[in-house]
């Protein structure tokens, strides 16, 4: 009589085994409490702007950044680390009261400021990317030059209210204009080349194809300030409101 022998179980994929593996390691090395319950972030959220609606000047805008406040309301509220969903831009929006008043010549009702004020002027604090410095910034061109959408804007520049309330952040009523229209700025610097329509020429030669490099022969100059122009470092006056090649969403 013939006697079968057992049959062994089959091995698993080593792929999937080691898949399984990593993916525990990840457990383990995620130590936030937000991968366990993604959840907690909204909520998080919601206590940040509920902490701010009902003081708004706990703690000032003057000595913290924006995103440092928020870390202080969480750590005094639920003691807990700030969400990854949680951007700067969001917690300005929560410092910024709608105003039932809708002016003449504006779109829309003013969002009056409610952090801290320098001057008779709205402010916030950031930190200088490259020295590490601490500064105080206009919230009104905080808010243009770091839109909640779109890339970083470098504005040489003074934020003007063209609703006439200073304490207004609403975007669409604020305008950037020189500090002074005669002062030593774009073509009125002594040292200046080229007028804001010849830089505005270059712009356009740049969005209809011609590169960086081509420009800098054409005109005589240096190609990393003709960098500068199209990134909108430089010559801001002459380039505001233009769209260039792969900035601001035009390609």
């Amino acid at each position: 009589m013939r006697i079968r022998s057992a049959r062994r179980p089959e091995k698993k994929s080593s792929k999937a085994g080691s898949a399984r593996r990593r993916k525990a390691v990840r457990v383990r090395n995620d130590l936030s409490p937000y991968s366990a319950k993604p959840s907690l972030q909204k909520v998080n959220i919601d206590i940040i702007a509920g902490f701010l609606r009902r003081y708004p000047q706990k703690f000032s805008t003057a000595k913290l950044t924006l995103l440092e406040v928020a870390d202080r309301i969480l750590a005094r509220e639920v003691q807990m680390p700030r969400p990854a969903r949680l951007k700067a831009h969001m917690v300005f929006e929560m410092l910024a009261r709608p105003s039932g008043r809708v002016r003449a010549g504006v779109t829309g009702a003013c969002l009056e400021w409610r952090g801290a004020y320098k001057g008779g002027f709205p402010i916030v604090t950031t930190v200088n990317a490259q020295q590490g410095n601490r500064l105080n910034v206009d919230a009104r061109k905080y808010i243009l030059e770091n839109p909640a959408r779109g890339k970083r804007r470098n504005f040489r520049t003074i934020p003007q209210n063209i609703c006439g309330n200073e304490k207004c952040v609403n975007p669409r009523h604020i305008r950037m204009v020189p500090i002074n229209p005669d002062s030593h700025q774009g073509e009125n610097h002594p040292r200046s080349k080229f007028t804001d329509k010849q830089v505005v020429k270059m712009v356009k030669e740049y969005n209809a194809g011609s590169t960086a490099r081509e420009i800098a022969r054409k005109y005589d100059i240096q190609l990393t300030y003709v960098e500068q122009i199209m990134r909108k470092e430089k010559r801001t006056e002459a380039t505001e409101g233009l769209k260039i090649r792969g900035r601001f969403g035009f390609r």
